[in-house]
């Protein structure tokens, strides 16, 4: 990208603003007598272009006596699965069986339905990966109410053997979390879920697993008892089996704790920036502290100081900062930041690195989901001027896509 010139990089970008999108997949299943009479699969195109996507799919059929694997070969608007008619009716169909199928995949309420409450069970952890990303999409098209998925991932996480989908599983279980979670509802299943994670943390059977489990229990404690229990961890007053905290682990500790306004968080935060040996990990904490305090007034004058670029040049710092900043506990505070970093954002195109617009948006939208801040993301693109580079037009409704979802998930 160096060598290219703007030009070059305005195609680019009209090139990607253009791509084709995905297409919507739709399965039709008619059942009678017990018996598939038809099963068949349906494109389109959402933007109504009439564009078809040729694919290869593995469509996964749960019948009584298993899943049976089916490939489809789709080059039209729609296919028909003949070998399927007469087959015992399916507890549920899944077009992206082994992780083939590109689209938006819409299920019915009943099959939907059906697929969370056996996820678990399915013995193919290849499988079961590519329910947990078709059931994400589900939450995200609001097709899955977000505690319903809460409530899936749940049950799963204590029963799922296989490491990589047990973290993506983590993942999901934080993001439905924060973002899509009304606070009322966070706080109603925070005692159940943070009593899962401390049982999957004393269940892991190595240091790496048990960080892994540490670390998600860190970032969505939110009950006194369990938020005390992790600042005697920080203060070393509690340890826990198998797993060593390094310098990194307690630093993250003392950032979660101050943010949640702990009794003493200045003194944490103080205590902490004091353990610091190395310089450069001393100073980004330094940087990043005013963006912590409980004072309003402090992190408002650490939010207005990186209107000047030359206090943005630690990039990974300012990232930090911004999202402690805008954290989901602080966005009622913090939504007075928003206008501002979106009219910041074509300077820090100019001054910073090229991927630095987009994280500082991801930093600076990503704990809010009040209609309120999308208002502000929809008026400052619509006030844009004629000139106003189209990268970051799209860029700015990348990182707002999943606020913007969250607004009407529950």
């Amino acid at each position: 990208l160096d060598r290219r010139t703007p030009d070059d990089l305005q195609a680019w970008s009209r090139v990607w603003v253009e791509a084709p999108g995905r297409p919507t997949l739709t399965t039709r299943l008619d059942v009678r007598n017990g018996q598939i009479a038809r099963l068949a699969f349906e494109q389109a195109d959402p933007r109504g272009r009439g564009l078809l996507w040729p694919q290869q799919l593995r469509v996964a059929v749960s019948l009584p006596d298993g899943v049976r694997m089916v490939p489809v070969a789709m080059r039209g608007a729609s296919v028909e699965v003949t070998e399927a008619v007469g087959w015992p009716a399916p507890r549920w169909v899944l077009r992206t069986g082994e992780g083939w199928a590109y689209g938006n995949v819409v299920r019915d309420a009943a099959s939907r339905a059906a697929l969370l409450a056996e996820l678990p069970s399915i013995g193919d952890p290849l499988l079961r990966g590519a329910a947990w990303v078709t059931l994400w999409d589900g939450l995200l098209e609001r097709a899955i109410s977000p505690a319903d998925f809460l409530k899936a991932g749940m049950a799963a996480l204590p029963r799922e053997t296989d490491e990589q989908l047990t973290a993506r599983l983590r993942g999901y279980t934080q993001g439905t979390w924060w973002r899509f979670l009304e606070p009322d509802a966070r706080m109603a299943q925070a005692p159940a879920l943070e009593a899962l994670l401390r049982e999957g943390l004393a269940r892991a059977s190595t240091a790496g697993q048990k960080a892994s489990w540490f670390g998600a229990l860190r970032q969505v404690a939110l009950t006194p008892p369990t938020v005390e229990w992790l600042r005697q961890v920080w203060a070393r007053e509690v340890r826990i089996d198998g797993l060593p905290l390094s310098e990194n682990d307690e630093t993250a500790l003392a950032l979660e704790l101050a943010v949640r306004e702990i009794d003493g968080w200045p003194r944490v935060l103080d205590a902490q920036l004091a353990r610091i040996d190395n310089p450069d990990r001393k100073a980004r904490f330094a940087f990043v502290m005013p963006a912590l305090s409980a004072d309003p007034a402090v992190r408002e004058r650490w939010f207005r100081a990186l209107a000047d670029a030359a206090n943005r040049r630690r990039e990974p710092w300012v990232l930090e900062g911004l999202s402690y900043l805008h954290h989901p506990l602080r966005t009622r505070a913090s939504a007075g930041f928003i206008a501002p970093s979106l009219d910041w954002l074509w300077d820090i195109q100019k001054t910073g690195d090229i991927f630095f617009p987009k994280r500082w948006l991801d930093a600076t939208l990503g704990g809010h989901r009040s209609p309120e801040v999308a208002a502000m993301v929809r008026q400052f693109l619509d006030s844009r001027p004629a000139g106003y580079p189209e990268r970051l037009r799209q860029i700015t409704l990348q990182s707002a896509d999943e606020p913007f979802r969250a607004i009407d998930a529950g």
